[in-house]
Formats: structure tokens, C-alpha cells, sequence
């Protein structure tokens, strides 16, 4: 029995030997894989990561995609110029950080920490969190297609819609954790929104903008619409504006130090209620006072 177990050992060894070779590819020998390190690969500081769990709840794996490729350092490059950024994949609870040390240190990592956290916090998921990419992947994949029209709009509105919301999202979790860790906080304005997302809405309009009106013949026919209609508005702050100022040169905007001419007064009355009337509508009223 004691020779067979140990002719079993002898067995099993040479099996691992021939696996560790092979790179891991045998079943059940020990060695991962190329596809295991691929789809699992190693932490690049498993105890931050605890540390990081304890302080926001949310548990998430941290490696270095510069220097152990995974599923989305190897895909993501492909498919969009977006590919070579830093991430979280919610489907592996996996964060990607390029050139990431794990030592709690430096700041822009501690805030890159924290926001990639937030795309893996369950606490306030919404739609838009399931494709929080998905705008940037299809822009990416129609640029290299030639940006075929339905995708380019497509992409757009993921953009603005998906992507940027979900940016949104995760700016605010970092921004909750910004005192605590001491790292700058991001701006968020009194709707919730983020820097980092209205510039990903910001890109999305303007896509589908040039995609439906290259030409920009609609803003342009709204434009000339909008002047059309105020023109007497526009007009009646010009003649405001040189009466008063033909006032002023004439030295009869006082009657006497400090006490306004009835006239004068009566002018820049009107003229600072034209001018909210064209602030209303759009316009910078400094343009028609030259």
C-alpha cells in the first residue's frame, strides 16, 4: 500500500512538473492558466483593498493592468481610445489602476480608489450603471467603422445618458470620502452633476449635433429666428444705450451733484430692464453697446 502511495506521489508530481510547462493548462494541476491569470489576476495589495472595504463597505479587487493583464486591459484597447484607462468591472467587482502601489499614499490614487469603488457599490445602482461604458464603447467602435451615422447618434446619447450619469455617480462617492482620506474632493454641483460627467454630456450633444446637422444649419436657423423676433429689442437698447450716453457727454445726466436729471434716470431704467429682457432671451447685452 506504501509503494503504491508513494508511486501515486511520484505520479501526481510529474503531472504538476508537466502542468507548471505547459503553463497551467492541464486540468487540475495546480498552475493557473493563462486565461485563469487573465480573467483572476493577483491583487496588487489584498490588505488595502480590506482597508478600503472597512472604510466604504464595498469590497473590490485592485490590480494593475499596465503590469497583469486582464479581460478588459486586453479587450477594452480595441474597441475604443478609452480602453487604455483606468476602470472597474462590476461583473468580476474588479478595479483596474495603472501603475497602482496600494500603499494608501498618494493622493490621486486615493481618489481613483474611491471612484472606482463607487462604480461597484450596490447601494445606489441605477439602469444607467449596467452599461456605464457603453457610450464610450460604441463611439469607439464607430470611429474605427467610419462612423456610420445610427451608431455615431447612438453613442451619443449613451454618452449622455449611460456614461456621464454614471461618472456622476461615482464622483459623488468619492466626494464623500474626500475629508476622511484627504484627497480633493470633486465638484459637484446642486443637481448631483460632476465635472467629469457633463464634459461626457457635453461630448455626446456635440456628437449627435454633427452627426443629424453637420452644417449646423438648425442652430443657425434658430439663431436667425430668435434675432428676427427680437429685433425691436435689440433696437430699443441701442437707442437707449447712445441716449444715455449722449446725456453723459452733454453733462446732463445731473441737475445737480449727486441728484440724477429726471430724464437720465428715467433712461437707465429702461435701459436695465432691456437689458435682463436680452439676458432672458439669450444674449450678451455688452454686444450691442459697442
Amino acid at each position: 500500500m506504501e509503494l503504491f502511495q508513494k508511486f501515486l506521489n511520484q505520479v501526481g508530481q510529474k503531472y504538476k512538473e508537466a502542468d507548471r510547462k505547459l503553463g497551467g493548462w492541464l486540468p487540475g494541476g495546480g498552475t493557473a492558466s493563462p486565461v485563469t491569470k487573465i480573467i483572476y489576476p493577483p491583487q496588487v495589495s489584498p490588505g488595502r483593498s480590506k482597508e478600503l472595504e472597512k472604510i466604504t463597505g464595498v469590497k473590490g479587487r485592485i490590480i494593475d493592468p499596465s503590469k497583469t493583464p486582464s479581460l478588459v486591459s486586453v479587450f477594452a484597447p480595441a474597441v475604443s481610445e478609452w480602453g487604455d484607462s483606468h476602470y472597474a468591472n462590476p461583473l468580476l467587482n474588479e478595479i483596474g489602476i495603472h501603475g497602482y502601489v496600494g500603499d494608501g499614499k498618494k493622493e490621486n490614487f486615493k481618489q481613483l480608489e474611491i471612484h472606482e469603488l463607487g462604480h461597484l457599490n450596490p447601494a445606489d445602482k441605477k439602469f444607467y450603471s449596467y452599461g456605464g461604458v457603453a457610450g464610450r464603447a460604441l463611439t469607439g467602435i464607430s470611429e474605427k467603422l467610419g462612423k456610420p451615422a445610427p451608431l455615431q447618434v447612438v453613442g451619443g446619447l449613451a454618452l449622455q445618458y449611460l456614461d456621464a450619469p454614471e461618472e456622476d455617480r461615482a464622483e459623488r462617492f468619492a466626494a464623500k470620502y474626500a475629508q476622511q482620506l484627504n484627497y480633493s474632493s470633486p465638484f459637484i454641483d446642486e443637481k448631483g452633476q460632476s465635472s467629469y460627467g457633463n464634459n461626457l454630456r457635453k461630448q455626446g450633444k456635440e456628437i449627435v449635433q454633427q452627426t443629424l446637422d453637420p452644417f449646423e444649419l438648425l442652430p443657425k436657423a434658430q439663431k436667425a429666428v430668435r434675432d428676427f423676433s427680437n429685433q425691436g429689442l435689440i433696437q430699443n437698447f441701442k437707442t437707449t444705450t447712445k441716449q444715455l450716453r449722449d446725456l453723459n457727454a452733454a453733462g446732463k445726466s445731473e441737475i445737480s451733484e449727486g441728484v440724477f436729471n429726471p430724464l437720465y434716470k428715467q433712461k437707465m431704467q429702461q435701459h436695465g430692464q432691456l437689458y435682463d429682457q436680452l439676458i432672458e432671451q439669450g444674449y450678451d447685452p455688452f454686444v450691442f453697446m459697442k
